[in-house]
C-alpha cells in the first residue's frame, strides 16, 4: 500500500509527526539517534518531497528549525527557598 507524503513544511514540529502518522508515515530528524526528540520547532525542509508516493510506515525525514524559546525549567534554584517560612505558617495555623 502506498501513501502521498503531506506537505510539512512550515508546520509545528509535533503537529507534522501528528499529521504524518494520521498519513502513515513516520518522521524522523536528520539524526535520528539525537538526544532531542522532533516535538519543538517549525519544520522548515522534508525529504522526500510533498507530494511522493511512498510505502505505508515509510520514513520522512524533516529539518526542523527554532526548536525553543530559550524559556524552560530552571530548577533547582540556587539560593534555595527558605523551608522555615512554610512551617511558621503552618505553627500559626496550628
Amino acid at each position: 500500500m502506498t501513501v502521498v507524503v503531506p506537505n510539512f513544511h512550515g508546520k509545528q514540529a509535533l503537529d507534522a509527526w501528528l499529521v504524518g502518522h494520521d498519513a502513515g508515515l513516520l518522521l524522523q530528524s536528520p539524526d535520528p539517534d539525537s538526544p532531542h526528540p522532533l516535538m519543538n520547532g517549525v519544520v522548515v525542509a522534508q525529504r522526500p518531497a510533498a507530494g511522493t508516493r511512498v510505502g505505508r510506515w515509510d520514513v520522512v525525514t524533516v529539518w526542523v528549525e527554532g526548536g525553543g524559546d530559550g524559556s524552560g525549567v530552571r530548577e533547582p534554584r540556587r539560593p534555595l527557598p527558605q523551608r522555615r517560612e512554610a512551617f511558621k505558617y503552618l505553627d500559626e495555623c496550628g
